[in-house]
């Protein structure tokens, strides 16, 4: 029966927030970045460069001289075990300034090689220096890519529109990281509330060894891990189950919800919150009130 309704997407086992981090390069300080991960119960992405696999170069910038030194192939599976591994591209270049088929071989060949190495389809990446326009985001998409990472920061923790153009929350030694995590505790307290919850941080781990910075990240970690009630996923596992979401096929009157992907998937409906299985379709009844 046709009413006025809002639908929300709810995360696995009906949860309202999640959390996700990503970092890029493939630097041995990982090694340390991993270890906190798995300490605090964080999940999350890493993004290698597979043509630049065990170089070691030292970079010195404004603030930063620090080293940039890559993981051997061989440590690859250990350092990352349990991570979602991602496109980076072969060589780190800048993709706005390449011509297409050296950006898709960049992108293509990186992706063919990190399959290569672990054994199982990759689909997830992050712009070489956060840059792209729409020729490079076409040869994203082309080359099979369904989600890709920028470094535009948001200080907010909506869910993307495009998630080929997935824009993070805050880098992960940004100023203000403590206080998004007090508001991002505090959000959704009520359950009249209008959306889910993503925090997503980004970085690159030298950076906590040039700012000094690892303390401040284990104290954000403890803050924001273990916590029951909070959604820690890989990139991919939130843009698949996301992607899940928005193919669910409703009828006509809405009364009627399918589920036509392999992903099961939760949604608050009328303050209730309905759990739609993969390849089943769920009634929504109607209780009428005077309110």
């Amino acid at each position: 029966m046709l009413r006025l309704r809002q639908d929300i997407t709810l995360f696995p086992g009906g949860r309202k927030k999640a959390f996700t981090l990503s970092s890029d390069d493939g630097i041995t300080q990982d090694i340390r970045l991993t270890e906190l991960m798995r300490k605090y119960g964080i999940k999350g992405t890493f993004h290698l460069n597979s043509g630049l696999m065990g170089d070691r170069d030292w970079l010195i910038q404004p603030g930063i001289d620090v080293s940039h030194y890559k993981l051997r192939r061989d440590e690859i599976k250990e350092v990352y075990d349990g991570f979602e591994i991602a496109v980076h591209t072969m060589t780190h270049p800048d993709l706005t300034t390449v011509p297409s088929s050296m950006a898709a071989w960049e992108i293509s060949e990186n992706k063919r090689d990190l399959e290569a190495l672990t054994g199982h389809p990759i689909s997830g990446m992050s712009y070489p220096f956060g840059t792209y326009n729409d020729s490079v985001l076409e040869t994203v998409r082309i080359c099979g890519i369904l989600y890709s990472r920028t470094v535009i920061t948001t200080d907010t923790f909506r869910l993307p529109e495009n998630f080929l153009t997935w824009h993070p929350t805050c880098h992960y030694c940004a100023d203000n990281r403590m206080e998004l995590a007090e508001k991002f505790l505090e959000e959704n307290a009520d359950e009249k509330y209008l959306s889910p919850s993503l925090f997503y941080v980004w970085g690159h781990a030298y950076q906590l060894d040039a700012y000094h910075d690892w303390e401040g990240l284990e104290s954000f970690f403890k803050k924001l891990g273990n916590r029951e009630d909070i959604w820690y996923a890989s990139n991919i596992e939130i843009c698949q189950y996301i992607l899940a979401v928005r193919s669910l096929v409703y009828s006509s009157t809405g009364d009627y919800i399918f589920n036509p992907s392999c992903t099961d998937v939760w949604l608050m409906i009328d303050g209730r919150p309905y759990q739609i299985p993969s390849g089943k379709t769920v009634s929504i009844p109607w209780k009428h009130t005077n309110d």
